[in-house]
This record gives structure tokens, C-alpha cells and sequence, in this order.
């Protein structure tokens, strides 16, 4: 039979958990996402993947008239068949369709580069286009809110020494569950530990 005392510590230490587990993920949102900026820009890039929750809100920006360009960052990943094209295309020109269907003209969409996948080449594939398009000096990037600080990050230091005002402009998913969210919350400290790292 158990005792009173080992109850007693069981039970602090299930409480101590519990409070571990609402305020370390806590802890960890407000390191990783960043205040939102809504300044001017020459451009605003749209970070690839979580098309549904970042394309409406790049959209919407380029219709406030925030940029006149937007850049769509390239995973590299095919996916759906598109009759109107003949041939399954990629998330990229999924996303440039997805824009112009509200309401961002055709002209003002630049498909980036394809590299390889990851944040670091999204950043130097920006890099790239931005050195042929002296016009661009400031970028506000559209992306998740848990990734804002990861990509302001990778942008600073790829961007080092070119003149260009970078801001992040942080999306939040309102269909997370929190479980979900922890879960992605602690995955993105982790990536972003190992940027901090490697580059």
C-alpha cells in the first residue's frame, strides 16, 4: 500500500509537470515568434508551405498596397494535376495561381528560383533576385508566426552587408491544436538551435 508521503511527492511532481508543460511551451512561443511589422516595402516574399493560412495574408497586404511585388519563395515540391495546364504543378505555381485568384495581378508575382528546400536557400534565392532588382531595398516576409524568428535570422545573415531593410510579418493558424502547436513549437526551437549552429 502506498504511503502518504510518497502520494504527497507524486503528487507534486505530476503538478510540477503540468506546470512545466503549459509554461515551457510558453516560454518557447514567445522566444520564436516576433511582433508584426506592416511598413512599406519594395516587395513582400512569400515563405513556401502553409498555403492556406500565408497566401490570404501576403493577398491581402499587396491589396493594402504594403508592396508591389511579391516574391514566392520555391520548395521545390510538385504536387496537384492542373487541367488547366496539362501537367501536375508545383506548391509555387499552385501558390502564384492561388494569389491571382485574389486578386494579386500576374505581373506582380515572381517565381523564385529553386535551389534546395530549407529556409537558408529560400533566403539566398531572395538574395539572388534582389542584387539583379537594385529598385528593392526593403522585404517584409510572410510567414508562419512560430517561423519568424528562424527566417528573420537566416535573412540578417544572408542579406549581411547589402543594404536591405528586412522585416517578418508573423501569420498565426487558428485551426492548431494546442497539442499540435506544442509539437511544432519545440521542432522549430530545435531547427532553429541548428541554424544558430551550422550557419
Amino acid at each position: 500500500m502506498v504511503n502518504r508521503r510518497t502520494l504527497r511527492v507524486v503528487i507534486a511532481c505530476l503538478t510540477l509537470l503540468g506546470c512545466l508543460a503549459l509554461v515551457v511551451p510558453l516560454a518557447v512561443e514567445s522566444f520564436l515568434v516576433l511582433p508584426c511589422s506592416t511598413s512599406q516595402a519594395d516587395a513582400i516574399v512569400l515563405m513556401a508551405g502553409s498555403r492556406q493560412v500565408r497566401e490570404p495574408i501576403a493577398s491581402r497586404l499587396y491589396r493594402d498596397g504594403v508592396a508591389p511585388k511579391v516574391l514566392l519563395t520555391n520548395d521545390g515540391v510538385r504536387a496537384d494535376f492542373s487541367p488547366k495546364h496539362g501537367r501536375n504543378l508545383y506548391l509555387v505555381e499552385w501558390a502564384k495561381e492561388d494569389l491571382v485568384e485574389k486578386g494579386v495581378p500576374e505581373d506582380a508575382i515572381v517565381l523564385l528560383k529553386y535551389t534546395a528546400s530549407g529556409t537558408i536557400h529560400d533566403a539566398e534565392n531572395t538574395r539572388d533576385y534582389v542584387r539583379a532588382h537594385p529598385e528593392i531595398r526593403r522585404l517584409l516576409v510572410v510567414t508562419s508566426d512560430y517561423h519568424t524568428r528562424r527566417t528573420l535570422w537566416a535573412f540578417q545573415r544572408v542579406f549581411e552587408g547589402e543594404g536591405i531593410l528586412i522585416e517578418v510579418y508573423p501569420v498565426p493558424d487558428p485551426s492548431e491544436s494546442w497539442w499540435r502547436r506544442v509539437l511544432v513549437l519545440y521542432i522549430e526551437f530545435l531547427k532553429y538551435a541548428y541554424y544558430f549552429v551550422m550557419y
